[in-house]
């Protein structure tokens, strides 16, 4: 087990060196502690115990730039707190920060054979916590158990996707993981709730992916809009569950549904928002008629009307000319065509959705 595999490496590493040492996580919960060797201070004395790490501590440890530093560190003394002199080695792996090794230096500093031993084995430990670590972290972070912060030291940072597929879990993870073996730097994969989800942020072509793993799991495949970050994470895994659903129930989106394309299928998913005063309206196609009443009011009477443009003119005394103005411009704002009859749906269900919503 990996957690067998980081004790093993730290109880080591002490022995070599003659120092106690642990392991934390990026919120400063210890992961893994060796057994004493040399000074035991109040500091470790409580970590030990409680498997956490003061906040008057970490503000010290920060102060001298732990959380930042990707080369060994040490942090001074401080008797008010009860902490003896350390070394913080950070844990990265793939670029990816994933924890600390600290090491209790006391009276004086490791040589630096010893040093670069600890650089070493820092790597190898890192990349024993990265190993399902950025599964576990996704899915703490999708199912709301962890923050932004924490997530990002492991998950990284900057503009993503998210990719789901649905099916059985076991046959998902499976099929999902040999895809991803063949890739130099795979991306933080997950099964939650019968679908595999794939954090993308590192640049990935994700039609060309999704269009792999859904040939190899013979399934549809559903992809988010561009988020800006992991801050709009869990709104990224609710846009492609909803897409890989529209994947499984319309042939025409496979092999990958985009959530921006889905059409009707992304209304089932949406909250409907009401504009006083006019039909609810949607975050999508009819966001650019809010500012329209007449003209939402004339797209609605249109689509009542089954399309008959005689008829929508008679029932809104228009001119037919003023009419067919009117519905270019409706295409034109909502960006869809109304001979299109899936366009029309889409509309049409926007509209009586946001009647609905709005009583």
């Amino acid at each position: 087990m990996i957690a067998d595999d980081v004790q093993d490496l730290l109880e080591a590493l002490a022995a070599s060196v003659g120092r106690g040492m642990s392991v934390d996580d990026l919120e400063g919960r210890v992961v893994a502690h060796s057994a004493h060797h040399g000074e035991v201070d109040q500091v470790r004395a409580h970590a030990i115990l409680s498997r956490s790490v003061p906040a008057a501590v970490g503000a010290w440890q920060e102060k001298h730039g732990v959380a930042s530093t990707r080369e060994p560190v040490r942090v001074p003394e401080n008797p008010s707190l009860g902490m003896a002199a350390r070394l913080c080695v950070p844990l990265l792996h793939q670029g990816r920060r994933v924890g600390y090794l600290w090491i209790i230096e006391g009276p004086g500093p490791l040589n630096p054979q010893e040093q670069g031993r600890a650089v070493r084995d820092a790597a190898a430990i890192a990349a024993l916590l990265d190993d399902g670590g950025s599964s576990h972290t996704l899915s703490l972070l999708l199912t709301g158990e962890i923050g932004v912060r924490r997530a990002a030291g492991v998950l990284g940072e900057g503009p993503l996707r998210v990719l789901a597929l649905r099916g059985d879990p076991a046959f998902l993870r499976e099929a999902v993981g040999v895809e991803l073996a063949r890739t130099r730097r795979p991306p933080a994969f997950t099964i939650l709730d019968r679908h595999a989800v794939l954090l993308l942020n590192r640049g990935e072509d994700v039609t060309a992916l999704g269009e792999r793993l859904a040939a190899r799991t013979r399934t549809g495949a559903g992809v988010s809009a561009p988020h800006p970050g992991l801050e709009s994470a869990v709104r990224a895994h609710e846009e492609a569950l909803t897409a890989a659903r529209a994947a499984a129930a319309e042939p025409a989106l496979r092999p990958v549904a985009h959530w921006p394309d889905l059409g009707v299928y992304r209304l089932l998913a949406e909250p409907v928002a009401a504009t006083p005063g006019t039909p609810g309206t949607l975050g999508g196609p009819l966001d650019a008629l809010r500012e329209h009443p007449a003209l939402l009011v004339t797209l609605e009477t249109y689509l009542d009307s089954g399309g008959d443009a005689q008829e929508t003119a008679r029932l809104l005394h228009l001119h037919r000319t003023s009419l067919y103005y009117r519905l270019t411009r409706i295409e034109q704002l909502a960006d869809r065509n109304l001979k299109n009859g899936t366009h029309r749906l889409e509309l049409h269900l926007a509209l009586k959705l946001g009647r609905w919503n709005a009583v």
